[in-house]
């Protein structure tokens, strides 16, 4: 078995195979030279790890900021977490959960305790009030009775964040009672007009009468203004936001059946490009864009255009039933709706589009709907004072009165509860709220926390102390605020970061 004129001797063994015989005298590879050998695969793998390590982070990084990007996210928030400002103004919590974020400031309408109707621009670093502008003075028939904040809303563009956006609010002014009675709660608009805004500075640029009975609703860049005429009728205009030219009008086909004892009101949704119109009974009409009727809807107790889920728009009505009927319109902007679905929409506060094709509805259980089919997915056991959705990464957080709880949103599995101390018996349950990293809840113990939990296995991760008079949380332009109602005090807001 030696290396004859470069041959190597061959070995055959039992089964006829052949193998290789090393030369006696071949030199044995020693420790560093297999060393020599390995380093370079060594350093290839700890490259390769290095490069897999920095990708996820990457991914991670990229996930997190599309989720912080969306409606209803925190920006990242810690354990170091306090409260940096605090306002005492009435109307203060009315005013933030209105509020939009235009050029850096909080712009939202409110209201005083003498009636006096504002709209104001907040510091979100400060809290400090940057601009306010009333709208309309203080109201002789205010004391007993409800005055509501002007209806507000931005206009700009479809599917652009544009940083001038138009303002417009409906102002409904000079209430009297009916009889004279200050104790009603159901005053009478005597006026109403429409008055654009600067939200930049508050400056009042245009404003324009409005019948008394009118409604307000903004749908990307066209304002649709709605009033009961003297016969009776719906009448909906589509118009410009800035200079109020009519782009087109819909009367009804027949007067809309008013409530006995109640004022003439029209009920007006618009989203997505569709605008539905109708009163509190009776018919309703389903618009296009351009005012065409794309199906009138009857024998009904109402209806309205709402969103279940992001980028999902359906058709609500009632019909004598405690709870109303859910069908959702084709995806392709047209107006056939699908299978009718039975319960109270739950359209989740913060949305990632997770779970595609489900929608969710309350009531005795939570249940999951096949949008297209009606089919029900799956349905679990839900008290009345059961809180908000948070759908994130296919998991649906949810405040009960046990504490917090994590749900498949596929099949509907428990993936884990934990307990969290909560007002017993109480009608409303602290609201979830999310920064994309945790998931966070306000516990109720002797003294008030945020609590931070793992989304993913429901974890404590932290818990920091809030103010003791604080009721509940929503997130404002990506901060979390702290809401305190206090029927001595009054209400408070809190800007936690």
């Amino acid at each position: 078995m030696t290396l004859q004129d470069g041959l190597r001797d061959v070995a055959r063994d039992d089964a006829g195979r052949s193998s290789a015989v090393p030369p006696t005298d071949a030199p044995q590879a020693t420790g560093a030279g297999r060393a020599r050998r390995w380093w370079p695969v060594a350093v290839g793998v700890v490259a390769v790890l290095a490069v897999t390590q920095a990708t996820l982070a990457t991914r991670d990084r990229s996930h997190l900021s599309r989720i912080q990007a969306m409606p209803g996210v925190a920006r990242t928030t810690d354990a170091s977490v306090t409260e940096k400002w605090r306002r005492d103004v009435p109307g203060s919590i009315e005013l933030v959960r209105t509020a939009a974020t235009v050029a850096g400031r909080w712009v939202g309408a409110g209201v005083t305790t003498d009636g006096t109707q504002t709209i104001q621009a907040i510091d979100p670093d400060t809290g400090a009030t940057t601009w306010s502008t009333v709208l309309a003075g203080p109201e002789p028939a205010a004391t007993g009775v409800t005055i509501l904040a002007p209806t507000c809303g931005l206009a700009r563009p479809t599917g652009t964040a544009s940083d001038s956006p138009t303002l417009l609010c409906l102002v409904v002014a000079g209430y009297s009672t009916p009889g004279g009675s200050a104790s009603s709660t159901s005053p009478e608009p005597g006026t109403a007009r429409i008055v654009v805004v600067d939200p930049a500075t508050g400056t009042v640029t245009a404003e324009r009468a409005a019948a008394p009975s009118s409604v307000l609703v903004i749908d990307g860049d066209v304002a649709y203004v709605a009033e009961v005429a003297s016969d009776g009728h719906g009448v909906v205009t589509a118009t410009d936001p800035r200079t109020g030219e009519a782009r087109w009008t819909f009367t009804t086909p027949q007067p809309l059946q008013i409530t006995s004892g109640q004022r003439p009101h029209v009920r007006l949704s618009a989203l997505d490009g569709h605008v539905l119109v109708g009163a509190e009974q009776g018919a309703a009409w389903l618009l296009s864009s351009s005012g065409s009727v794309e199906r009138e809807v009857t024998d009904v107790a109402g209806a309205a255009l709402v969103a279940p889920r992001t980028g999902v728009l359906a058709l609500q009505t009632w019909s004598g039933a405690s709870s109303p009927l859910l069908r959702v319109l084709a995806g392709d902007h047209g107006s056939s709706a699908g299978p009718a679905i039975r319960g109270d929409v739950l359209t989740p506060t913060v949305d990632d589009g997770s779970a595609p094709g489900l929608v969710f509805t309350g009531g005795s259980q939570l249940t999951a709907w096949d949008a297209a089919t009606g089919e029900e997915r799956w349905s679990v056991p839900m008290s009345s004072s059961t809180g908000n959705l948070v759908l994130l990464d296919g998991r649906l957080y949810q405040s009960t009165q046990i504490g917090l709880r994590a749900l498949d949103a596929t099949s509907g599995a428990l993936l884990w509860q934990r307990r969290v101390l909560m007002p017993v018996g109480s009608s409303h349950l602290p609201s979830v709220v999310s920064d994309g990293r945790a998931v966070f809840l306000l516990e109720t113990a002797s003294t008030r926390r945020l609590v931070a939990f793992d989304p993913t296995d429901g974890s404590r991760m932290w818990a920091s102390l809030l103010p003791e008079d604080t009721t509940d949380l929503t997130v404002v332009g990506g901060r979390i605020v702290a809401l305190q109602r206090s029927y001595f005090h009054g209400d408070a807001v809190s800007a936690l970061g």
